[in-house]
């Protein structure tokens, strides 16, 4: 087994909470310090080949989410779905070494774009504008699955196309979002496949992620989006920050959404794209990668089949 070096960033900021859809949270000064401290392991350890693309690759880990994707454990040892899948990728890689960086949603976004980091784990969504800016996997690390997050009451609610049409029949209020938020991108998409039945909802510079959750809790909002693992770690689960609401509310499966790395164009090249997937998929036909997965989340997120997924 490869050795494998985890660069420990003491985060200088109280990082908010965010989903896996990508939100946003952290503070300039974060920002600096962590991709300082990273481009120093960059420039010191990392070989070069042409092209820029080196052999050595620096990961940025976000664990400024709440929930098993990439976190720190009790030891402060990086551990968590992503990373985990990452590292059975890594050693199937042998021209190849990863190194991994602990530190904040921001900053795996700033140290890519900067060079600092090749690549960065987020899980995030796919969007036009990720699709322009960064080098993309072909094979998702893994997806997450959008719901609608609704009183029971609502429950008979089956689409996006029910919402915008009982927008206009009954008033349904659906949530305020943030521009360029993975959750988001989905909304979005919909409602250029159907100009005629949008769904009507607010602009906001802030991320709603965690606020939808009081937001229907509390009749602010008749309709949010939530992702599965959201609904099973704050409402399903005992020691749920929303466990009290769970008989109150419904969770509605809605479509299920690859998430991927990401990586700097400049900083890693198809070779290595290539090798990444051939490593990824072949983890996925061994059924690895949903042993990894089930380990952290509970369930496969390589379920093809949302309704199969939720009925178990």
């Amino acid at each position: 087994m490869k050795k494998r070096k985890v660069l420990a960033i003491l985060l200088t900021a109280v990082l908010s909470l965010q989903l896996v859809a990508c939100g946003s949270s952290g503070s300039d000064t974060a920002k600096a310090s962590d991709s300082a401290k990273a481009e120093d392991a960059n420039t010191e350890e990392a070989g070069s080949s042409e092209g820029g693309s080196s052999n050595h690759i620096v990961i940025g880990c976000n664990i400024s989410v709440s929930g098993v994707n990439d976190y720190l454990d009790e030891d402060d040892n990086l551990t968590g779905a992503t990373v985990e899948l990452m590292r059975a990728i890594d050693d199937k890689l042998e021209d190849y070494e990863f190194e991994y960086v602990p530190t904040s949603f921001d900053d795996v976004f700033v140290g890519i774009e900067a060079g600092t980091y090749q690549g960065g784990e987020a899980n995030c969504f796919l969007t036009k504008e990720r699709i322009e800016k960064y080098a993309i996997p072909s094979e998702n690390i893994g997806a997450s699955y959008i719901g609608l997050l609704v009183k029971k009451e609502l429950g008979d609610l089956t689409s996006f196309e029910d919402v915008a049409n009982r927008q206009k029949s009954e008033g349904l209020t659906f949530y305020s979002m943030q521009a360029g938020n993975g959750l988001t991108y989905p909304v979005e998409v919909y409602n250029e496949e159907h100009p005629d039945n949008q769904i009507e909802f607010e602009y906001t510079s802030e991320n709603t992620n965690s606020e939808v959750n009081n937001w229907i809790i509390n009749g602010r909002y008749d309709v949010g989006l939530a992702l599965y693992s959201n609904w099973l770690t704050n409402y399903v689960a005992e020691d749920g920050a929303y466990h009290d609401a769970v008989d109150d509310l419904v969770w509605i499966p809605i479509q299920i959404v690859g998430v991927y790395n990401l990586f700097n164009k400049d900083k890693v090249d198809q070779k290595f794209l290539d090798a990444y997937d051939a490593a990824l998929k072949e983890l996925k036909e061994e059924g690895k990668a949903q042993e990894i997965s089930k380990q952290f989340y509970g369930y496969d997120p390589f379920e093809e089949d949302i309704k199969d997924l939720t009925d178990k």
